[in-house]
């Protein structure tokens, strides 16, 4: 397919559901990717009607792994999922030779699109930015490229003017990912983008109202552990049943008030783990919980959901 058509056929399958931001199981050493649980974490994503997996990015702690175990884990991927759905890999670093290695292999790998997040730490100006992106892109003009807005985890993010100025300038620019909590900044961002792109948020606490303002789905990171109620939301919105999404959204953000401040990928490795996908530990220094977040999480998926088996 032409890049055109890549950027097309994307949004349309992404379009209208959530795409789980899929943590990554490690083994004892937390450092290296446990290859043989992946298969079974992305079949039980797509078994709950994700639309894509979304592979390395925040919750899959990209960027605390090492060059060669992001490539095994984009790798593995790819081969587990097996075409089923699209495979978006992340591969932002903070060195742009490195981005570009990340970039080349997963084209070579067969993902179906990348994502960058900003180059982070030190501050930059749109225009470097702007440069950083147009760097990626030409490395990989054939790859479908989707920004990753998280400003308050990265310094650097994709201000309305950058995102209106990289859909004139750069024709593999296929979307975004905005994790602001800020909605007005986000509504903003889908005011300014490119009609041809789509449009994914990834504040789970917010999520009804961006899909109300235009959003055309979610990346969550807590998707990837209970992929259910965001599944459930999106389903509902875009069929207007909007009292089905709010009490959706409302179970969404009882469960987010389970996951305990500074462990939140310890926790939804602990859910994952709880519900028999043996995830590991969160990537050394970040910690794990002290509680058991899959005994808190538990019969609140239970009285939403079992009921209508």
């Amino acid at each position: 397919m032409e890049i055109n058509e890549k950027i097309a056929w994307l949004k349309e399958k992404l379009r209208g559901g959530v795409t789980p931001a899929m943590a990554t199981p490690v083994l004892a050493d937390g450092m290296t990717v446990n290859t043989a649980v992946i298969p079974q974490l992305v079949d039980f994503l797509l078994r709950a009607d994700s639309r894509a997996v979304f592979v390395g990015g925040t919750t899959g702690e990209g960027v605390l792994l090492s060059e060669t175990e992001r490539m095994r884990l984009h790798e593995t991927a790819v081969t587990a999922t097996n075409g089923r759905a699209p495979v978006i890999m992340h591969v932002g670093t903070n060195q742009l030779a490195n981005t570009i290695a990340l970039a080349q292999h997963a084209a070579e790998a067969g993902a179906d699109a990348i994502a960058v997040v900003t180059p982070f730490f030190y501050g930059m100006h749109d225009d470097g930015l702007a440069a950083y992106y147009h760097a990626v892109a030409t490395a990989v003009p054939d790859m479908p490229l989707l920004l990753y807005d998280i400003p308050q985890m990265s310094v650097n993010g994709i201000s309305p003017a950058l995102l209106a100025r990289l859909g004139r300038e750069v024709p593999s620019l296929a979307g975004i990912k905005s994790s602001r909590p800020d909605v007005q900044i986000v509504r903003q961002l889908i005011d300014a983008a490119p009609e041809r792109i789509v449009f994914l948020v990834g504040n789970e606490a917010a999520a009804l109202g961006l899909l109300g303002l235009g959003a055309d789905g979610l990346i969550s990171g807590l998707s990837t552990a209970v992929p259910e109620p965001f599944v459930a939301l999106t389903r509902a919105f875009f069929q207007g049943d909007i009292a089905e999404a709010q009490r959706q959204q409302r179970l969404i953000n009882q469960l987010l008030g389970q996951l305990p401040n500074g462990a939140r990928i310890g926790a939804i490795k602990q859910i994952l783990t709880g519900r028999g996908i043996p995830m590991g530990t969160a990537v050394p220094p970040r910690p794990m919980p002290d509680v058991d977040v899959w005994a808190a999480v538990r019969p609140l998926l239970a009285q939403a959901f079992e009921p209508e088996r």
